[in-house]
């Protein structure tokens, strides 16, 4: 690294504490909510910070869930920044933010898929002229998912230089296996601590 490359890394590093407090204050807000849909009060803590005051009903728990998966979007904006640093703990850390919506392929995704083919009909992530939002949605998120495990399956037929990957390998070694892996361990946990609700 050269000189001028190794003082912009630093300088880039001396602004990552927002970021990370970003994450950390919406980790902490997502266990809240998953204590709070679930019934779930730390005993630590005062009770009163975790009584449903709103899911309780239709409107209140459309309304709360809307809110919350809003804010996981939003997090996802600092997971992106995040998978885009090089440091293993800035991408890990940005993979967490997408893990939480069950989404950790983007990843792999992001910047081998969408950057390598941005505004191309091969990126599932750029929207067609005229596309509505809702094909759009769909199309990218199944798009992404199809993409990165067609990908990872020719990362491994290199890897192992043969044309056809066993299924047997290609489960154990596909990544996307075990970010699939990591969100039937999380929503088992989930279900565990929190209740089917919060599931």
């Amino acid at each position: 690294m050269d000189r001028s490359t190794e003082q912009i890394f630093k300088a880039d590093q001396r602004f990552m504490g927002p970021l990370y407090v970003f994450v950390a204050s919406d980790c902490l807000s997502w266990i809240w909510c998953l204590c709070v849909v679930g019934g779930v009060t730390p005993s630590f803590l005062p009770a009163f910070l975790f009584k449903d005051k709103i899911s309780n009903t239709i409107g209140g728990w459309i309304l709360f869930t809307f809110v919350w998966g809003y804010m996981a979007g939003v997090n996802g904006l600092a997971g992106h920044e995040l998978i885009h640093k090089r440091s293993a703990f800035d991408k890990g850390l940005g993979m967490f933010t997408y893990s939480k919506i069950l989404y950790s392929h983007f990843l792999l995704e992001h910047a081998s898929g969408h950057h390598r083919n941005v505004a191309t009909l091969e990126d599932s992530a750029t929207a067609r002229l005229g596309e509505n939002f809702y094909s759009f949605a769909v199309r990218s998120a199944v798009g992404g998912h199809v993409n990165t495990w067609e990908r990872e399956v020719s990362r491994l037929k290199l890897k192992h230089e043969n044309e056809s990957v066993s299924w047997g390998r290609q489960l154990m070694e596909n990544r996307m296996t075990w970010f699939a892996a990591l969100h039937v361990v999380m929503l088992l946990v989930i279900k565990g601590v929190f209740g089917w609700r919060a599931v």
